[in-house]
């Protein structure tokens, strides 16, 4: 990530992403919120994939990913402009948030080997685990 502060009135936001997990797996609902400041007029973004968009309620950009493959690099461009404040105040930087998910895969690296279901009523079991993998609260401060 680099923030850079072009003058008063523009801001320079550059994001990579890489997945570091297996090539054979892919994340999905992914949502990366890069916060901007206040006083954000508009901003012009590019993106390699997915849609991103600034969205003011948030005060960040928001980039949305609904299949993140394995291995894959995403990069994110964004010119933002602001107004101009009568007092410009320091921007304090907020952290940028990443909400994902990843099917079948555990982070942890636990896996269910054996279990074995003891009911009386004639339950009939299925062979099936679903692993499944979630961001609980990541953020990333630079």
């Amino acid at each position: 990530l680099s923030r850079r502060k072009k003058g008063q009135t523009k801001v320079s936001i550059n994001l990579k992403v890489i997945a570091n997990f297996s090539d054979k797996l892919f994340a999905t609902h992914v949502a990366i919120k890069v916060p901007v400041p206040k006083n954000t007029a508009k901003a012009k973004i590019k993106n390699s994939f997915g849609r991103a968009k600034y969205e003011p309620e948030q005060q960040a950009i928001v980039w949305r990913v609904k299949r993140f493959p394995g291995k894959a690099e995403c990069m994110l461009a964004a010119d933002v402009d602001l107004m101009p404040t009568v007092r410009p105040k320091a921007w304090s930087r907020p952290p940028i948030n990443v909400e994902f998910q990843v099917p079948m895969f555990t982070a942890s690296g636990v896996h269910v080997r054996f279990l074995r279901v003891y009911d009386k009523s004639g339950y009939h079991t299925n062979r099936w685990v679903r692993y499944i993998t979630k961001a609980g609260g990541y953020q990333i401060r630079i």
